[in-house]
């Protein structure tokens, strides 16, 4: 929003009224809401003026104005009315904040390589309506409403389609209640305790790169060496086990010591339970979650198969030099059978994987701080049991018609493997709260396949994937 302009305006005895002023500073605190100090700066200045100066004012200035001084005013205040935001109630605060996140994203799957402008999941464009108030000393209440914008989020385009979804995503909308000695409660779109448990990190360049390697290229099918496409795409192989949010209840307790303990339950039978620690001290900065999910009325929302799943992360910074590093990690185990690419009904091998970075935080120019980091994330066993004929079929130069036809042919996926490692650098504008940045990553897939009699057999072989990420953030 511009600064304020006030009009240079003649002072008349109107200005002198006393219930006058008083009207005019009532309508400018209406219109104005956090520029009234200024305005009731100016209309004292105002106000002395005009009794300085009321002893040498004539009849006849009044009468050049028409017996309105203040219609220019009045014009200012109508247009600054229309234009600026203002709360429902004086009780209920409300705060506005987002912002747009926007990146080039540059990939080569071995036989194609292109470019895209899209939405960067990493960290995409959203905007917020946040609001509390105080109810007695130490309780407070407020709300919390995020919408999430789907902008051709760099997660959903691939070879084929330049363009994904463009969408608005209601990904928070609940109260609360806090009281400083019990703790908080929330009912609502809210976060589950596992939301967040692998992201702790204190490299300040997430907006490149993060444990969510899915988030970036995820989309895209796996390349065949033979130049055919696979029926999996890359976020197939592996993700973070992050828990996002859904309808539930969540009760957190307060601080103490460093340790918060939560625990949330949705919808569909699905609930967490989770502790988080923060810590600084000599220079440090500590801070580690983990957390406990359980589904047990799948296939719902959240999974094909009742699972449980233990995920969490650790993350250390060295204030004076800028070092830092963390690691995330998860453990997700399945309690039901799945029919597999034979037929026969399985349960699915244990999913796990490891995500690790490395960073330095350097102060090298007056825009503010510069992060360089690099990365390496290991996951296992994401694409196993479960894998129907095409899928199989299409990792290995079997066709559909044949597939456990006999030996030597392709039946089902024992193993599976994705490797990433990668590296970048975030430039923070402090100035404009803003952030450039820049991130790179290799991608390697391998598979194990087994005939009919559990035979290993040779599979088609996956081309290694590459992209780079190039954009930025501005918040509001």
């Amino acid at each position: 929003m511009p600064p304020l302009r006030t009009p240079t305006y003649v002072i008349t005895s109107e200005l002198r009224d006393k219930q006058a002023r008083e009207a005019m500073v009532e309508r400018l605190r209406l219109g104005l809401g956090g520029r009234l100090k200024m305005i009731e700066t100016r209309l004292a200045i105002a106000a002395a003026t005009a009794l300085l100066l009321g002893t040498m004012a004539t009849s006849a200035w009044s009468a050049d104005l028409g017996g309105n001084c203040c219609a220019d005013l009045e014009e200012r205040i109508a247009e600054l009315e229309a234009t600026t935001a203002r709360k429902g109630n004086r009780k209920v605060s409300l705060t506005i904040s987002g912002q747009v996140s926007k990146a080039v994203l540059f990939w080569d799957d071995g036989f194609e390589s292109n470019q895209y402008v899209v939405g960067n999941k990493n960290d995409q464009t959203n905007f917020s309506f946040d609001g509390e108030a105080t109810i007695a000393p130490g309780w407070m209440a407020g709300y919390s409403l995020t919408l999430r914008v789907e902008d051709n989020l760099s997660d959903g385009v691939d070879q084929g389609d330049a363009s994904a979804d463009r969408n608005f995503q209601i990904w928070k909308s609940h109260w609360w209640i806090a009281y400083e000695k019990l703790g908080r409660i929330a009912v609502g779109r809210e976060s589950r305790v596992s939301d967040t448990a692998p992201e702790t990190d204190f490299s300040e360049a997430g907006l490149a790169g993060y444990a969510g390697v899915q988030d970036v290229g995820g989309g895209f099918l796996l390349r065949r060496a033979d130049g055919a496409f696979s029926g999996l795409a890359w976020g197939d192989l592996g993700n973070h086990f992050n828990g996002d949010t859904t309808d539930l209840i969540r009760y957190d307790t307060p601080e103490l010591m460093g340790f918060v303990v939560s625990a949330s339950w949705g919808a569909d039978d699905i609930w967490d339970a989770g502790i988080r620690y923060s810590g600084e001290g000599g220079g440090f900065k500590f801070e580690a979650v983990v957390a406990y999910t359980e589904v047990t009325d799948a296939p719902s929302d959240f999974a094909d198969v009742d699972q449980s799943t233990v995920v969490g992360s650790a993350a250390l910074l060295h204030e004076p030099s800028g070092l830092n590093a963390l690691i995330a990690a998860g453990h997700r185990e399945f309690d039901a059978t799945v029919a597999d690419g034979d037929g026969v009904l399985r349960t699915p091998d244990d999913v796990k994987f490891v995500y690790s970075k490395l960073g330095w935080l350097a102060q090298l120019n007056g825009l503010g701080p510069t992060a360089f980091y690099g990365e390496y994330g290991w996951f296992d066993n994401f694409v196993t049991s479960g894998l129907d004929a095409d899928g199989v079929s299409s990792l290995s130069f079997t066709a559909v018609a044949n597939v456990c036809a006999g030996a030597g042919n392709a039946c089902r996926v024992t193993d599976s493997e994705l490797e990433v490692w990668g590296f970048g650098v975030v430039q923070h504008i402090e100035a404009a709260e803003m952030q450039v940045f820049i991130g790179y990553r290799h991608h390697t897939a391998d598979f194990t396949l087994v005939d009919n009699a559990g035979a290993g057999v040779a599979g088609a072989g996956i081309e290694d994937f590459d992209t780079i990420i190039a954009g930025s953030k501005i918040a509001f």
